[in-house]
């Protein structure tokens, strides 16, 4: 039985890459000055894409990473 991603599931993969992709950036020193995480994804993320992005979503994806960061730690 083949399962399909929701529109929702599938942006949450893109923030969570997106917010990898701003980390590693952030400790190569390759982000222009003063640039947010939400500012950076919203930069990053194609409009065609953004059926389903929201700040809401957003924050909600970056508070679970942190999260589980901290726990691991």
């Amino acid at each position: 039985m083949l399962m399909t991603l929701t529109n929702r599931e599938k942006m949450t993969i893109v923030i969570t890459n997106t917010i990898a992709l701003y980390s590693q950036k952030l400790r190569d020193g390759t982000l222009p000055a003063n640039q947010s995480v939400v500012d950076f994804i919203l930069k990053t993320i194609p409009d065609v894409s953004r059926s389903e992005l929201s700040i809401e979503l957003i924050d909600d994806v970056f508070s679970f990473i942190s999260n589980s960061h901290m726990q691991l730690s």
